[in-house]
């Protein structure tokens, strides 16, 4: 029986990595008592797998892990015990059944969305109209985005233009308000295939736009993550046993 759990990571939390964050869940999940199954062998270990890890700084209103039960339990009573053991800056959102049979989290995420605020505003000395200008010329007009991006296996040439699929530069009060601050919405392809970071893409956008890149700092949250069905993206938590299936 697999479970999905939606949690959201905030505050102090966004600077602990995957590793300790897989840690705190598994002794979460002894603490809560949820009836969770562990594999065979020598050394056995909790059925837990997430999606897509989160990098070190950035916060989430959308990630996901899947467990396996030994048995049912009721997913509201899972989610009220599981807060209970909680720390602040993580919170689980949603608990929920997947349907027999169904891939995993990991394996079916296939994009993310993600919204980047500058750190230091002044940083970026354009107004909304001047960044909307900028962002066509470098993503909407051109046919490719060609980059060089280092991955372990060293360099390789890489075409951004077909790996963002939504890529837009807003004002956090109005389009008149020149008091407002820019913000930028990003949905971008993630997973095990082609895993696109945003601030990659801003990285680049920054040098095409003759600001320096590697100096400015953006405030990174994933708002939530994708996977397709019937060939359009909905969220991971779309996929559900629902009532009239239990």
């Amino acid at each position: 029986m697999k479970a999905r759990i939606k949690f959201e990571k905030n505050g102090v939390m966004k600077y602990v990595g995957h590793l300790d964050i897989m840690r705190f869940f598994q002794k979460a999940m002894r603490r809560a008592q949820i009836p969770i199954r562990y594999s065979e062998g020598f050394n056995p270990h909790q059925i837990m797998s997430f999606a897509s890890p989160l990098g070190v700084g950035i916060t989430s209103s959308g990630e996901y892990m899947d467990v396996e039960l030994k048995e049912e339990i009721d997913p509201d009573q899972a989610m009220e015990t599981l807060n209970g053991t909680m720390v602040e800056g993580v919170r689980i959102l949603d608990f929920f059944y997947l349907p027999d049979g169904y891939e995993n989290a990991m394996s079916s995420v296939k994009a993310a969305a993600y919204r980047l605020n500058y750190k230091h505003p002044e940083q970026c000395p354009f107004s909304l109209q001047e960044m909307q200008e900028f962002l066509r010329d470098f993503y909407i007009n051109p046919t490719e985005i060609m980059i060089v991006k280092k991955t372990k296996k060293g360099e390789r040439e890489l075409d951004l233009k077909p790996l963002i699929y939504r890529f837009e530069v807003k004002n956090d009060a109005n389009e008149n308000d020149a008091n407002g601050t820019l913000f930028y919405e990003l949905f971008v392809s993630t997973g095990s295939v082609d895993n696109i970071k945003p601030e990659l893409v801003l990285f680049h956008f920054h040098q095409s736009i003759g600001l320096p890149a590697e100096e400015i700092d953006m405030f990174i949250h994933r708002e939530d993550l994708y996977t397709l069905l019937d060939q359009e993206f909905v969220p991971l938590d779309h996929i559900r046993v629902t009532a009239e299936q239990q």
